[in-house]
């Protein structure tokens, strides 16, 4: 049997970690009535070898046979899966799944590859590990869904009811399992909005937590917001193996079942109740189908909003054109509110690539506005613009406006101050113009006199002989100098012969334009006071 690796493998069907169900395969053409594709692949053949199993020391395993038939004489592979699940007294299933994976061409993480046959008739064996913890000391399990598909695109797909007549079934001893999961940091994500703008739309809530269960391990959840008239909404998230063998819950990887982090995210629908939101309800299922519910939380709310009592109006950013080139910019952001009660309890406001704040009690001038303060961090900053306005009154009704709370669209934008005049040297000076040849290497300092709207922050000299040529250099940044002095260092390399030496500068500023003095040939700006001239003498 000669084993190919495929590249369509790992978009068919997930590994399994730690016995949970990693992925499901899809059925395309039709079925027959036993639930199998009518033509293609074909469980031929399902069975346990035991009836019962002793789960509780943690090693119990059960033998699964099974034979999966392809009539594609092309095909030359197939990947696939089994699911065992608990199946409860009434005929429920009960906590996790857990997935079998097999392939015929053996390649990890694929569990099970045949012991015997052809791509036309091929015989799996596998020794199920049966999960050590139960919610009762004696449970019923099943095979309860069989999926394949091999790489001309046959598919197969049984589910219980195709599978009852195998009677693939066995009754396991388990420890109990009488706790369900805990958890600690429930809360919402750094990024969670504070208030939401629901009028046209629905919106989203989302939260992260860790939850720990030390006997059959974390499988899903559920998290119920309780927002104003006795409206609720509910999100739910579960612990999925990835394809590469880690676990995945939400946003959250990981490699233990036993102790996890799970993102959820909560829909609260177009139109419901404006109000405050917050977490009234959290249920943890483990994979033994034991369950833990905290209720009454009343914690980490959001705010809910229409802007159909408090709203704003005249929304306004200054100054328009801010001056962040050696320092932080103070911005201002001003609004009229209306419809409130109480006065304002508080207004926060977002920047996009800027300090916003938020401002408690903030003060309502004579002609009603208020106003927030945001900063521009120095230099690089270019743009601020404004993408989130949420307001709460006295009461606690609230407003809210911009792209970061999907509130209606804000058009307030503030831009630096455009650099628009290279640096300007107005003198230029050599602490020496003489110099022994026996007393290189040694640096001259050359003193500047700058004066530049945003600051100089670069440099580039370079030491040029009697026909022109460089004889060395420096270049480099320098602390901001928008005016006053500014002092460099020009090397005097070792071996330079007796002559006269000519230096010639450039200085950039923080906005990128530049300014050149004393270059040979005449490049740039002449240096004021006259060239900048080294005489290398003999000793």
């Amino acid at each position: 049997m000669k084993v190919r690796k495929r590249p369509w493998r790992s978009g068919l069907l997930a590994a399994a970690v730690g016995g949970m169900l990693l992925g499901t395969l899809v059925a395309g053409p039709a079925q027959a009535e036993d639930g199998q594709q009518a033509v293609g692949l074909k469980l031929t053949a399902l069975s346990v070898e035991s009836s019962t199993v002793d789960a509780s020391s943690g090693d119990g395993t059960v033998t699964i046979d099974w034979t999966v038939q392809d009539g594609d004489t092309a095909a030359t592979d197939v990947l696939g899966s089994l699911t065992v699940q608990q199946v409860g007294t009434d005929g429920r299933l009960v906590g996790a799944p857990q997935a079998l994976t097999f392939s015929f061409q053996p390649e990890w993480p694929y569990q099970a590859n045949p012991v015997d046959g052809t791509m036309a008739s091929a015989h799996y064996s596998y020794a199920f590990p049966v999960p050590q913890y139960a919610a009762q000391p004696s449970a019923q399990w099943a095979v309860v869904k069989a999926a394949a598909r091999d790489d001309q695109g046959g598919t197969l797909a049984v589910g219980r009811q195709g599978l009852a007549r195998y009677g693939a079934a066995f009754t396991a001893t388990h420890l109990v399992d009488s706790t369900g999961p805990a958890y600690d940091q429930l809360g919402q994500v750094l990024d969670q909005p504070e208030y939401l703008y629901n009028a046209d739309a629905s919106v989203t809530a989302r939260y992260r937590l860790n939850i720990t269960d030390d006997q059959s391990g974390f499988f899903r959840g559920r998290l119920v917001l309780a927002g104003p008239q006795g409206a609720t909404a509910s999100g739910t998230f579960r612990l999925v193996p990835n394809t590469d063998g880690s676990l995945q819950c939400g946003d959250y990887p990981g490699y233990d079942s036993h102790d996890v982090w799970c993102t959820v995210d909560v829909t609260i629908p177009a139109g419901a109740p404006a109000g405050s939101w917050s977490i009234s309800r959290l249920s943890l299922t483990d994979a033994s189908g034991t369950v833990s519910v905290s209720r009454r939380l009343s914690q980490d709310p959001v705010h809910v909003t229409q802007n159909g009592t408090v709203r704003a109006s005249d929304f306004a950013i200054s100054p328009g054109q801010y001056n962040n080139w050696n320092g932080v910019a103070r911005l201002a952001v001003t609004m009229k509110p209306s419809g409130f009660r109480d006065g304002i309890a508080s207004v926060t406001v977002l920047l996009d690539g800027c300090g916003g704040s938020i401002t408690e009690n903030p003060e309502i001038a004579a002609d009603g506005s208020i106003s927030v303060a945001g900063t521009a961090p120095p230099v690089y900053t270019r743009k601020c613009a404004v993408t989130g306005i949420g307001i709460t009154d006295g009461a606690g009704d609230t407003a809210a406006y911009g792209t970061d709370f999907h509130g209606p669209p804000l058009d307030l934008v503030a831009t630096q101050i455009p650099d628009t005049a290279a640096p300007v040297v107005n003198s230029a000076s050599l602490d020496v113009t003489s110099v022994p040849a026996s007393t290189l290497r040694r640096n001259a300092v050359l003193t500047l006199d700058v004066t530049s709207f945003v600051g100089v922050n670069r440099f580039s000299l370079t030491v040029y002989d009697a026909n022109g040529e460089s004889v060395g250099g420096m270049s480099g940044g320098v602390s901001s100098v928008p005016d006053g002095s500014l002092k460099l260092l020009v090397p005097l390399y070792e071996g330079l012969r007796p002559g006269v030496y000519t230096v010639g500068f450039t200085l950039t500023d923080a906005g990128d334009l530049h300014s050149q003095y004393g270059y040979p040939s005449g490049l740039g700006l002449p240096v004021p006071g006259g060239p900048l001239h080294i005489t290398v003498t003999d000793d």
